[in-house]
């Protein structure tokens, strides 16, 4: 991939050599642009180097369709200020890292007092009041699509010359990478030795506290948020959302305790300390008998369940015991038919006395009915 790097270094607006001369200020135009671009039709990306105050609105935007209409990869880097109409040229870039030492600037549009003529009509002015709300408009509509960031939230800072630091611009969208300079220092190293399990510690946390008010350095303001607690104390929290935490700034100093029971103390302007809600002896009392409750309803499903399965058990070999008896009894009863079948009785008073009649064996059909009949009766 071929790349080119276009360095807008100096206000925008349409060259001026006198301006220049006079002012010491290099004007970048939308036709240097588009010359830059033309003698790079073969350049894959463009990489736009950005430190300017700003400057012409419609040149900002030429400039900015100009590169996003190339038909090449942007890149746009913040270095030092990315102001005003210079937002929109920074907003071309596909990815857009800022210094971390670089700043923004966002506000609304307006008329440069040295522009404006000795005299106006009436017509005149609605008329510009009309084109400079129409501006308006479209820059924060601009802002609120490549951004994502809400529009009530960019219109309220756009009203006043609201700077943004690179942590800001980040947190908005405008950036979407924060670039970390690469730094030469030189450092002192303490006596280790010297220094105890406490001081170590006390050492780091401090250090720690210092880079993150570096990293998360913002030039926006704070919203505060008023908190009440149980008895009606207000205090100020210095964040605009979010809960409580050791660390933020509030005030005033004292002890507040919250609905929820939990006491956050705040001393010197910060919160020292967040202390949970201790448990109420009566509630504590009430919910290990709960507990107790509870456990002996389980120890009464469980020796149900014991009961129940054991009574299954039993049912179930009766059950099969029974079947076992059934087939007994089928098959007594299909001997006994087939004794009868056979049986052809001489007399009466043969068959009483006689142990054996013809085929059948009198003993044994008085053994199967007697058989069958114990079965009926169980």
């Amino acid at each position: 991939m071929t790349t080119a790097v276009l360095k807008i270094y100096g206000d925008i607006g349409e060259s001026n050599p006198l301006g220049e001369l006079f002012d010491g200020v290099e004007m970048i135009s939308a036709k240097m642009v588009s010359d830059f671009l033309d003698k790079r039709k073969n350049t894959d990306q463009i990489i736009v180097r950005i430190n300017s105050r700003g400057g012409d609105v419609q040149e900002g935007w030429a400039i900015h369709d100009l590169l996003v209409n190339s038909g090449k990869k942007i890149k746009t880097i913040g270095e030092g200020k990315i102001y005003s109409i210079a937002t929109i040229v920074f907003l071309a870039g596909e990815e857009r890292e800022i210094m971390s030492n670089a700043d923004g600037l966002i506000h609304n549009p307006y008329i440069p007092p040295y522009t404006l003529a000795d005299q106006y009509e009436s017509e005149d002015l609605i008329r510009i009041a009309e084109s400079l709300k129409q501006e308006e408009e479209k820059i924060l509509d601009f802002y609120a699509s490549r951004t994502g960031a809400e529009p009530a939230k960019l219109a309220e800072y756009m009203k006043e010359d609201t700077k943004l630091s690179a942590r800001d611009m980040l947190d908005l969208g405008f950036a979407t990478k924060i670039i970390e300079p690469v730094q030469a220092y030189a450092y002192y190293k303490p006596n280790i030795s010297k220094m105890t399990e406490n001081d170590v510690k006390t050492f780091g946390q401090k250090l720690d506290s210092i880079l993150d008010k570096i990293k998360n350095f913002t030039r926006l303001p704070v919203t505060d948020q008023t908190i009440t607690d149980k008895d009606g104390k207000e205090f100020t929290l210095q964040k605009e959302e979010g809960s409580p935490a050791v660390g933020d700034k509030a005030n005033p100093d004292g002890s507040f305790v919250m609905s929820d029971g939990r006491t956050i103390v705040i001393e010197g302007g910060v919160i020292t300390k967040i202390e949970e809600a201790a448990a109420d002896p009566d509630e504590l009392a009430k919910a290990q008998a709960r507990i107790a409750e509870l456990e002996t309803v389980v120890s009464e499903l469980e020796k149900a369940k014991t009961d129940y399965e054991a009574k299954q058990a039993e049912l179930t070999e009766k059950e099969n015991a029974l079947k076992d008896e059934e087939v007994k009894v089928a098959a007594l009863a299909k001997e006994l038919q087939g004794l009868k079948n056979t049986w052809k009785p001489d007399s009466r008073t043969k068959f009483s006395s006689a142990e054996k009649v013809g085929d059948v064996n009198i003993a044994r059909v008085r053994e199967l009915h007697e058989k069958i009949k114990n079965q009926k009766s169980e």
